[in-house]
Formats: structure tokens, sequence, C-alpha cells
């Protein structure tokens, strides 16, 4: 009865130690399962890291900002956005704060001042110069692959280090190439506007006198030249100014031959001198009366030489025909007239204009307005390459020459306008037009042709000649694009001789796997 007893009490004992254990086991993996949360979203939060890049030492780096604290973070620095680790924000986000908190912050592009080469363009140049962009391609020689092997040298593995064997001859037959180099750091404008007229090469043509339309002879879209005939008018207006001239012309020769008359005798003592002065002063009114009529005449487009054949036409119909001609060389853009219409001193016919030459007004972000500013106001010519969707192949080179003097309060623009010439005349008013226009900035940049760079997975790379028919893959850091080129940060030295056509094929070898399973980008 005892050892029942003494059996029960340990079974009693047991029991409870298994739930002592299982509650024990309970709460530990409650506990992990806490602790790994909560790390997990401290760490998506950026408020915990791993490794050298702690937030408490990124934020004394910020606080303190002597140099010995600089040269240390200047030892690990961030090859994907050229900036020291410890201080990128785009890499750790949470330190926007701490940025913003010491004012160094720019809003526009969303990252420290101190790190925004977009607004500082010498910034770039000291972050290239941090960041090791000669990779020792001798050392992929080294790389053994799983069929013991060097890995360049192998069929089936070489691809994983991004080398491409290509024969130079297809090398030659398949791909175009350029060596990399260095050059002067411009910024490119990309400006969008509307081809206009240039309006000191248009002109109105408004008939001198009004009157009927007897004939028209240009019509709308025909080219003309200076003195070409237009239309004719038969206008009375040109009648009397004509009438009129004829008169005083009579009353002109009436006056010099009683002048002459009165002239000879007072020289004999015949007359006195009284007559011989009433004389003078007739002569001299009747040409200042000729000299007024003469004018007018000119007014109504006549010539000294049709003004002399005036006399002759007084029996003829063309007494009274007012001829309009063109009064410079164009094209007739505008036509207002027919035959039989009445016209007047006030309406514009005709309208002409030279197309050898149009204005492209375009609108300039206000942010911008500086760099144009400061080319102009020095005296220096600002080039700009024009294009239009209707002639999508071909550049039109033009001249920046004009800054607007107001900025549009909406849109935050100010006009541009650059002297195109159009000799051809394949720019037409009217016309949406985009234009690229360079403008030099401090320092020296790398660039590569834009149809050189490839990306996979969101990164960038272009292929360089290794040696003799080795091609290898080198991913780089891309900067701003410059008119068809663009900015190299690193991955790429200067000299190096790259692909910019063909390329496609050799990433197509490289990304052998994932073009198998349609992947690759």
């Amino acid at each position: 009865m005892l050892q029942k007893k003494h059996q029960n009490s340990i079974s009693v004992r047991r029991k409870a130690s298994l739930l002592g254990l299982q509650k024990a086991n309970h709460f530990g993996t409650a506990l992990s399962v806490f602790v790994i949360l909560a790390g997990t979203i401290l760490w998506l939060t950026g408020n915990l890291h791993f490794g050298p890049r702690r937030i408490a030492e990124a934020g004394g780096v910020l606080d303190d900002g002597g140099n010995e604290h600089g040269n240390q973070v200047n030892e690990h620095i961030c090859t994907e956005h050229g900036v020291p680790e410890l201080l990128c924000v785009r890499c750790n986000p949470s330190l926007a704060a701490t940025f913003k908190a010491k004012g160094d912050w720019c809003a526009e592009h969303n990252l420290p001042e101190s790190q925004c080469t977009f607004c500082n363009p010498d910034l770039a140049e000291s972050s290239r110069s941090v960041v090791d962009s000669t990779f020792d391609l001798s050392a992929l020689e080294k790389v053994m692959c799983e069929h013991g092997v060097a890995t360049v040298e192998c069929e089936s593995c070489r691809f994983e280090i991004g080398v491409v064997k290509l024969q130079p001859s297809l090398a030659k037959a398949l791909v175009e190439t350029a060596v990399v180099h260095a050059g002067p750091a411009k910024k490119t404008l990309r400006l969008t506007g509307q081809v206009q007229l240039d309006q000191t090469r248009v002109i109105n043509v408004v008939p001198t006198g009004s009157g009927q339309v007897k004939r028209v002879e240009k019509l709308l879209g025909q080219d003309v030249v200076k003195g070409d005939v237009l239309a004719v008018i038969h206008s009375a207006d040109l009648g009397q100014a004509k009438a009129q001239f004829l008169q005083v012309q009579s009353r002109l020769e009436l006056a010099t031959s009683t002048f002459e008359r009165e002239k000879e005798l007072h020289e004999e003592k015949v007359s006195s001198k009284a007559d011989y002065l009433s004389a003078l002063n007739e002569l001299k009114a009747a040409q200042a009366y000729y000299a007024a009529a003469e004018r007018r005449l000119r007014l109504f487009g006549l010539g000294s030489e049709q003004i002399g054949a005036v006399k002759s036409e007084k029996e003829n119909s063309q007494f009274a025909e007012l001829v309009l001609r063109a009064p410079q060389a164009g094209t007739i853009i505008a036509q207002n007239v027919s035959t039989g219409a009445l016209v007047d001193t006030t309406e514009s016919l005709y309208k002409i204009a030279d197309l050898s030459n149009v204005w492209v007004w375009y609108d300039l972000y206000e942010k911008d307005l500086a760099l144009l500013h400061d080319r102009l106001s020095s005296g220096k010519t600002v080039v700009a390459k024009v294009r239009v969707k209707a002639f999508e192949a071909e550049v039109f080179d033009g001249v920046v020459d004009l800054i607007g003097s107001q900025v549009d309060e909406h849109t935050r623009t100010i006009k541009v306008r650059v002297q195109v010439r159009n000799e051809e005349r394949k720019l037409k008013p009217g016309m949406f037009a985009e234009a690229e226009i360079s403008v030099p900035l401090k320092g020296n940049i790398t660039a590569v042709p834009s149809s050189a760079v490839l990306s996979d997975e969101g990164r960038s790379f272009v292929f360089q000649h290794w040696k003799d028919d080795l091609w290898v893959r080198r991913d780089v850091h891309l900067g701003r694009n410059h008119g068809g080129f663009a900015e190299v940060l690193n991955g790429i030295p200067t000299g190096a001789t790259i692909v910019t056509r063909g390329a496609f094929m050799l990433k197509s070898d490289i990304l052998r796997e994932k073009m198998g399973a349609g992947c690759a980008d």
C-alpha cells in the first residue's frame, strides 16, 4: 500500500515537471517569434543595421564634420552611388532626417546638398576620384571553373564571369567599337517649342490708293522677287494725282518761260525789276507744286521713268491703273484680294514672308536660366540642335540669340528664341519642335555612346575588349545623358575599347541561361 502511494506521488511530480517544461517551451517559442518580428520591423524601417554601417557611427560623423572623421568615412566608398558608405542616403534612408536637421538637403533631387551632383557638378569629379573604376582584368584568368580549367577558357562556364569569345573576323563584321574618352563636362537642356516666322522678314502689302481690282497676278503660296507685279487696281485716287501732276507741270513750264523772258528784258533794261522779281517768285512756286505732285506719284509706287510717261498716258486706259508690286522677295503666305473687289488703303492685300530663316520659341525652366544667361551675356555662341517630327532623322542647327524678359507665372518658364536657317523650307511656321542645347560646365567627364549601354536586372553595363578574341562585361555607374552620350561615373577606364553597335549579341551569350528561360531584359 505504501509502495503504491509512493509511485502515485512520483507520477504526479513527473506530470507537473512535464507541464512546466511545456509552458517554458511555449514561452520560449513566443519570445523567439517576437524577437524575430521586432528585428525584421526595425531592419525594414532602417533602424537596425548589421556590420560596419552603424547609424550611430554615421550620426557621429555627420555631427562632428572634422577632418579626422571625414578621412575615416572615405575608407569605405559606396561604389553604386559614389559617396562614403556611412553617408549614403540612398543606401541608408534613415540618414535623411539627420541631413535635413543640419540644413544639408536638396529638395529637388531628394539628396543631401553636399552629395547632389546635379546642383553641384564639381562634386561629380570628386566622387569619381574616390571610386576605383580600373578593375584588373588579369585577375579573371585565375578564376577556375568546376571543370578544373580557367573559367575564361571554358566554353561552358565562361559566360558566368561575363566573358564572351568572338572571332576577330566576326567582330569586324558584326559589331562597331569606340574608345572611351574623357572630355569637357557639359549640361544638355532639352526644350520644347514652336516654329514661328522671323518677324523681321515679314511684310504686309497695302494699296496706296483705293479702287477696284482689275487683275490678280500672284496667288497664295507663290514665290516672288522684289518688284514683281502682284495685282493691278483701277484707282481714281491715282488718276487725280496724275491729273494734278500734269497741271503743275504745265504751270512750271509757263513759269519757266516767263521767267526767262523777264530775265532777258531786265538785263536789257527794258522791263522793271518788279516784273523780274514777280516772274522769279512764280517760278519758285511752280517748282514747289511740281515737287509735291511728283512725290505724291512716287507714293503710289511710280518711278522716274513712269512719271515721265504720265503725259503720254492721259489718252489711254493705263492712266488710272495702280500697279501693286512686291516690296521684297519671299513667299506669299496670305492673300486677301480677288478680281473685281473694291479695296482701300486700310486693307492688307498680301502678306509676304522670307522663309529662308525662321524663329523657334522654346520654354526654358527658371532653374536653367543662369546657364544660358551667363553664356549670352559674355558674348559666347550658344548652339541649339533643332528637331521636328516631320523630319526625325534630320538635325537643324540653330543659335540662341534672345532670352525673354519675363517669366510665365503659371508655368515658371521663360521664352528663349533660336534662329534657324531654313533654306530648303522644311521648317513650317506652327510646327512643334524640340531642341538640345549643350552648355559647358567646369571639369571633365568620361562618356560613352548611349548605344553602348545595356541593362540587366537594373544594372547598366558595357562590353570592353579584353585581349585577342575576348570581350568582358563591365558594370558601369551612369550619370547624366549628354546628347547621345552617357556619362560614366565609374566602371570603365578611359582608353578602353567598347562595343557601340551589336552589343546585344554579346549580351545574349552571357545571359544564355536567362535567354533560355525567356527572362533577359
